[in-house]
């Protein structure tokens, strides 16, 4: 049996979502850049905020647009921070960043595992299919 098995199909399965191979790749491709695509559009929009209310805050940690996007992309994607929030308003936005991180690892577990689910499917079907002509294949020769 071939060691690299496992990681020869994870690879040839992430090429075919790449170029969308099947239905059920596409499908996924689609989920993940929709996730990721509105993510960047959101850390944008938060960094502006972030920055409008915090730059001017006494005590601030967060000085500069920089500042404000490291907080932003920081909280959005792992729900941690860099600094902390010092007017009321950016304790408020860091709560819902971190509601966004929680939506955000959410739904990428669900899209990876109805993405495995139906691409199981699949797979089931296309042997089903092999194992049912081999066998119509056996049955004319004999």
């Amino acid at each position: 049996m071939d060691r690299h098995r496992p990681i020869k199909h994870a690879s040839r399965e992430a090429i075919a979502v790449a170029r969308g191979s099947t239905k059920t790749h596409y499908h996924l491709r689609r989920r993940i850049l929709a996730i990721f695509g509105v993510t960047a559009i959101f850390a944008l929009i938060c960094t502006l905020v972030t920055y409008l209310t915090e730059h001017n805050a006494k005590g601030t940690e967060i000085h500069s647009l920089f500042d404000a996007f490291l907080f932003s992309a920081s909280q959005l994607l792992t729900g941690s921070s860099v600094a902390n929030p010092h007017t009321n308003l950016g304790k408020i936005l860091e709560l819902v960043f971190d509601l966004w991180a929680i939506f955000v690892v959410a739904s990428l577990a669900g899209s990876f595992g109805a993405f495995f689910h139906a691409r199981s499917r699949e797979l089931n079907a296309e042997m089903e299919k092999a194992e049912r002509a081999l066998h119509l294949e056996n049955e004319a020769s004999t």
